[in-house]
């Protein structure tokens, strides 16, 4: 089973929606240029993906890549039918297959927690996963989403699309959310994410001060052996890093919109000797901070 990983900054643009029933509409071999996602609201429905025969029940979704060929694969009783919606996704989601061991091949810790950092640069891309088949046990929810985009492109009104965009991030979030909720956690993932989370909360809020291991471990009640490991584990990247990095940020930011001397802005970012922080600048920069702050402004001009 392969499944679908969106980025957390998508864009999702709607181009159509439908509810149908019975087999009139997929009795031939159908394809479009758009991603489809399938409702299935009342079941069965037989739906043929390439060689892949399904039947999908009542509740449960099935999301089609652009230009895959589906028909049915045996007749659908009219009683029968399902909704369906065509979008576009951009950037486009990678498709890759799950391991069934681990139950899916979802964004390793590392770069999950990473999203959590406050630096730039910090990839975005494959984090939120949608299963290619699904049955939600919110599918009342769902169904109800669903109901509110058809109504919203039957009978278009004002800025009609932007609202279709946002109902269709609901839905694709809820069905993500809800195949998250049904994965198999380790007992203490949920436990050393939130001691990650204050972590990071720590140092965002006292990375300009003198870091030392005997105040994190006083002040978050672990080991400083143990709150590296955890931070690793998720950020990957270690606390000295990261302490770096968010100074100078910091640094470049006062180098390009202050005319503070560079002894004051390696005081303000936690150095007290300013040509350690001129050393540490260039090793991470390539420039020190005077050539820096000359080549960025030279630029601006």
């Amino acid at each position: 089973m392969n499944d679908f990983y969106f980025s957390r900054l998508v864009k999702l643009d709607v181009k159509w929606v439908s509810e149908l029933q019975g087999n009139e509409h997929i009795k031939s071999w159908k394809s479009n240029p758009f991603y489809e996602l399938i409702l299935v609201t009342d079941g069965p429905v037989h739906l043929q993906i390439g060689d892949e025969k399904l039947s999908l029940s009542s509740g449960e979704c099935c999301l089609l890549r652009p230009w895959e060929l589906h028909t049915s694969w045996q007749p659908i009783e009219a009683r029968c039918g399902f909704y369906w919606a065509q979008f576009i996704v951009d950037p486009a989601p990678s498709y890759r297959e799950r391991d069934e061991g681990v139950g899916a091949a979802s964004a390793s810790p590392a770069r999950a927690g990473a999203q959590d950092l406050r630096i730039t640069g910090v990839d975005g891309s494959d984090d939120i996963c949608v299963p290619r088949r699904f049955r939600p046990s919110r599918r009342y929810e769902l169904l109800g989403l669903f109901e509110q985009l058809h109504h919203q492109f039957r009978e278009p009104e004002g800025y009609y699309r932007y609202r279709c965009t946002l109902l269709l991030g609901q839905i694709v979030g809820l069905i993500a959310e809800q195949w998250l909720e049904q994965l198999p956690t380790q007992g203490d993932s949920s436990a050393s994410y939130l001691l990650y989370r204050r972590i990071v909360n720590q140092l965002d809020e006292s990375y300009v001060q003198e870091m030392n291991s005997a105040a994190l471990e006083s002040e978050l009640r672990h080991s400083y052996a143990y709150l590296c490991q955890v931070f690793k584990k998720y950020a990957g990247l270690t606390i000295g890093a990261y302490v770096q990095r968010l100074r100078m940020q910091r640094a470049k930011h006062l180098l390009v919109n202050s005319s503070l001397p560079v002894a004051d802005i390696a005081r303000q970012c936690g150095y007290e000797d300013p040509f350690y922080f001129s050393r540490a600048f260039k090793k991470v920069e390539g420039i020190g901070p005077s050539g820096y702050r000359a080549s960025v402004g030279a630029d601006a001009e």
